[in-house]
């Protein structure tokens, strides 16, 4: 029997295992020096960690703008209340309901005239209501002349002929007779009414004149008597200023 050569063998395995026919011979041990050389070489370095994904950077949220210092005042201040604004808007409408409820005076009622017509109503007992006297009482229907100022006019009716200081009353030098009575209870606005009302009803005083609208102060309350002050005539007899704030 022929013996194979063994490196015959050896190249039929390798051809074989190259083909995929037979598993291929095991390696052959590593020499010395081999073995050496793996040991020395370097150990493969760790595998780094996974970096985890980038977290999803969120905007930076803006930094407030500073609030000026008149806003911020005005944010302080205090407001209007909310049921102020109806409230004011109708106020108009509650002054005209008002308003019209309201009844107006009777015609004439304030009517310094009227007012003087009433008062010499406790003097036409004397004077007669149309002012044309009777007996030993003066008619008024030349008050004017007796009495150019009403000032003096106002003041003979206020102390009457007991009072008055002279021995003659008014412009035309009468005598005193002693019968005209002192009206010292009327207010100022009562003696004014009742001197316009027989200067104008019976002496013809023009209501336009500066002397009319003077006694429709003092009627009014707007002018006083002491404010009006003396006439000449009652000056000239000796009347005591005083006499002015009686009354």
């Amino acid at each position: 029997m022929t013996e194979i050569p063994e490196h015959l063998l050896k190249r039929s395995k390798e051809r074989r295992a190259a083909i995929g026919g037979e598993d291929a011979p095991a390696a052959t041990a590593s020499t010395p020096s081999e073995a050496v050389e793996a040991t020395d070489a370097p150990a493969a370095a760790p595998a780094a960690p996974a970096v985890p994904a980038a977290a999803a950077v969120e905007p930076a949220a803006p930094k407030p703008t500073p609030v000026r210092p008149e806003v911020a005042a005005a944010l302080r201040r205090r407001k209007i209340p909310y049921w102020a604004m109806p409230v004011l808007a109708a106020l108009p409408l509650w002054a005209y309901v008002y308003q019209a409820t309201l009844e107006p005076p009777p015609a004439g009622e304030a009517d310094p005239f009227v007012l003087g017509e009433q008062v010499y109503g406790g003097c036409a007992s004397c004077h007669g209501a149309s002012g044309g006297g009777g007996g030993s009482f003066p008619a008024l229907t030349g008050v004017l002349e007796t009495w150019p100022d009403y000032r003096d006019h106002m003041m003979w009716v206020r102390i009457g002929s007991s009072g008055w200081p002279a021995d003659t009353y008014g412009a035309t030098n009468k005598a005193k007779a002693g019968g005209m009575p002192a009206h010292a209870a009327l207010t100022d606005a009562e003696l004014a009414q009742v001197v316009l009302y027989e200067r104008a009803a019976f002496g013809g005083l023009d209501p336009t004149s500066e002397e009319y609208l003077a006694l429709v102060e003092i009627a009014e309350g707007r002018l006083t008597f002491e404010e009006a002050g003396l006439g000449d005539l009652s000056t000239a007899a000796g009347v005591d200023p005083s006499e002015l704030a009686a009354g």
